[in-house]
């Protein structure tokens, strides 16, 4: 395995190697900070979004400290500012000390001060930062807690011990301030295979609540225990604000992103008839690994959680929390119905069945907890063996490797024992061709022209792209085949050309700010410009070779500049109306019409569909072999189970009796294959018993 030293050294050597050939991040401490925010988020979930910001004042006067911070996000659903402090040392390590992290948390909060002042109301206010500022100013009411993270290549002095902030008063009003420190050993630790974050355990007690009365529900299973809980609103509240992230399954966490996490009524209900609020309310339905039990009087109560997660809730959740903090609510003699699941040995199928189910009438599903859809599957196992042409000079066939879960890049790698190892390794799947799920959605959608929804973020974004992709998937799972992932990695070398375009036009470099949006729009008015000439872009020919033709530059400059003055002509946040279908709108109206020279390397519907259709013949026959091989996998006793629990519960017809009785046959090897009409019939018989619960 490789040593601390080494793979800080490999580290630093990576990112500087990044930071060379991106234009967008020139310095290394920029694709620092990108990889920070990718381990505080994916690793260790202490964030839900962070967005690199910055802004130096070292001129403190008696108005206005001296302040520093590197990125920040403000999560108005957990009533939470989470600010950066970056460290970049890549020369020999160094002790990260009391006095370091005491100096570099008051920049942050000294950043969060002006903020409440008016240090930038006279700034740019078409700078990130500070509309950053600004938007901290403007919902000042609705923060109670301010998250530091320092991160830094050095390594944290073992003479450290965990610094617990005193709050900050301003203006009257207190806020609770955390801190986190990301040390490189931190960073070491998150890439391994036996890494596991720290399990979050919640004492009742240290949040004014000695115990919550439950009822354990009789079920008769070993999988979980279930029990029905009244809990007090002010606990509920308590826990949001302290551990809003951790608490939060990533699909709460996107539906929360995406409506705002205060419900109008429920706000109402607190402040107005509260003595109803029990009533009215559907309540939470939440999982944990483990709780502590106590009995008193012949009444059980819960006296600890451990790793508890709202899985359905969290916007009576979040808003119990907001309305305690912007309108001073008093929760006393509210309370919430909760279900919660205590897995027995932590079974992930049933976590996100519960999650799914639990969550089935929310618009917005998960992202992470649908990675192990077939979808996803099946475009790893694609990236795992479809090796990309070879480029000119090139001297290794490569792999474009996507993510589907964490780790599964870095991980193999930590294992290796020599520098030769992990280089070959990097040299056939190198990092810049590495994908997630969430870059995946970001592609797609902005290929699809849903530029509003790209500009959401991660979680939101990936949610609305699995909705798409679940209505495909039940239509004709065929679609997603060899073809359909090629032309994906085409998106993918085309978004990243245009990221380059934009980054070296002029009236991007005078400002430097919302690139992302400005991509995702770009792709997306490429795109309709296109169809209104009835043309496509040809994304397996970029595939195929691996870049992007020159004839888009001069194209993509020109659209982007189009992108460039309608956003910036809001006179509100750019980050907020990039979001909203009306500024698709306003940018799709735009007249623009495709260069000659572009438009003769771009290719008809009926090129496309041709591609298509061949592709998908060549994945129905490897998907039903996929299925027979499954069949027969199974076994006999497997389908002939599944068969006599239809018939009890009556939900097979006598016709997939014997679709039933075909296969068990087959699995005993009494037919040497099933026919295609055979396979089709079953598969139609095993989707019916899937559907009522039997499988």
């Amino acid at each position: 395995m490789i040593s601390l030293e080494d793979f800080r050294a490999e580290f630093i050597n990576d990112i500087s190697a990044s930071a060379a050939s991106d234009p967008q991040h020139p310095y290394p401490l920029d694709v620092f900070i990108e990889e920070s925010i990718e381990v505080l988020r994916d690793a260790y979930s202490l964030i839900t979004e962070m967005e690199p910001h910055f802004w130096d004042f070292s001129e403190g006067t008696k108005k206005y400290k001296n302040m520093h911070i590197n990125a920040g996000f403000l999560d108005i659903p957990s009533n939470t500012l989470n600010l950066m402090f970056a460290d970049y040392n890549p020369g020999d390590i160094e002790s990260i000390t009391n006095e370091f992290l005491n100096n570099k948390s008051k920049l942050l909060i000294n950043f969060f001060e002006n903020s409440l002042k008016d240090f930038f109301f006279d700034a740019e206010k078409s700078n990130e930062t500070v509309q950053f500022a600004n938007d901290i100013h403007n919902q000042a009411d609705s923060i109670s807690r301010l998250h530091l993270f320092i991160v830094s290549t050095n390594k944290l002095s073992k003479a450290v011990k965990k610094l617990k902030l005193s709050d900050y008063t301003f203006n009257n009003r207190t806020y609770t301030i955390d801190l986190d420190v990301l040390d490189i050993e931190g960073i070491y630790k998150s890439k391994l295979a036996s890494f596991k974050k720290d399990e979050l355990v919640i004492n009742c007690e240290d949040y004014g609540c000695k115990g919550i009365p439950c009822i354990k529900a009789d079920v008769e299973t070993d999988l979980y225990d279930s029990y029905l809980a009244i809990v007090p609103g002010k606990f509920l509240s308590e826990i949001y604000k302290a551990h809003s992230s951790e608490l939060l399954e990533s699909n709460v966490r996107s539906f929360l992103k995406l409506n705002g996490g205060v419900n109008k009524g429920i706000r109402s209900t607190i402040l107005n008839d509260k003595s109803k609020f029990f009533t009215y309310n559907n309540g939470i339905s939440t999982t944990a690994k483990e709780i502590s039990l106590q009995t008193k009087n012949e009444t059980q109560y819960i006296t600890s959680f451990k790793d508890l997660q709202i899985i359905n809730g969290g916007q009576t959740t979040a808003t119990l929390a907001a309305t305690s903090i912007k309108d001073n609510a008093d929760l006393s003699g509210i309370f919430v119905q909760m279900k919660l699941t205590v897995i027995q040995n932590a079974d992930p199928d049933l976590i996100r069945n519960i999650a799914t189910y639990a969550n089935s009438q929310n618009k917005v599903k998960t992202a992470d907890l649908n990675s192990s859809h077939p979808f996803y599957i099946k475009i790893e196992d694609f990236s795992r063996k479809i090796y990309a042409p070879k480029a000119v000079g090139q001297l290794v066939q490569q792999l474009w490797f996507f993510e589907r879960a964490r780790g599964q890049y870095d991980q193999p790698m930590m294992q290796m024992t020599t520098k030769k190892q992990r280089d070959e390794y990097k040299a056939k799947n190198p990092k810049e061709k590495r994908f997630t799920l969430t870059d995946l959605a970001k592609y797609c959608n902005a290929a699809d022209a849903l530029p509003h929804y790209v500009s959401w973020g991660g979680e939101v974004n990936a949610a609305h792209f699995h909705n798409r992709m679940l209505k495909q998937w039940e239509k004709d799972s065929a679609y997603f085949n060899e073809y359909y992932y090629k032309t994906l990695i085409g998106k993918k070398i085309l978004f990243a050309f245009i990221e380059k375009v934009i980054s070296n036009q002029q009236w991007y470099q005078e400002r430097k700010a919302y690139r992302p949006q400005l991509v995702a729009y770009t792709f997306s008015k490429l795109v309709e410009c296109a169809n209104d000439l009835n043309l496509r872009i040809d994304y397996g020919d970029i595939w195929a070779k691996q870049d992007v033709p020159p004839q888009f530059e001069k194209d993509v400059a020109l659209i982007g500049k189009i992108v460039f003055k309608c956003i910036y002509a809001t006179q509100g946040n750019i980050g907020t109306y990039c979001k909203q279908e009306a500024c698709w709108k306003i940018v799709k109206s735009k007249d623009y019409t495709i260069s000659d020279s572009l438009k003769k390397i771009l290719v008809t519907p009926q090129d496309i569909k041709v591609s298509e259709t061949s592709s998908k013949k060549e994945q129905r026959f490897a998907d039903s072999v996929r299925s027979e091989v499954d069949i027969f996998n199974k076994g006999p006793k497997y389908w002939a189970s599944l068969l006599e629990r239809g018939l009890q519960q009556r939900v097979v017809s006598a016709q997939d009796k014997k679709n039933l009785e075909i296969v068990v046959k087959y699995c005993k090897m009494e037919y040497a294959e099933l026919s295609k009409f055979q396979l089709k019939y079953a598969l139609e018989t095993i989707k019916k018993l899937k559907d009522n619960g039997i499988e």
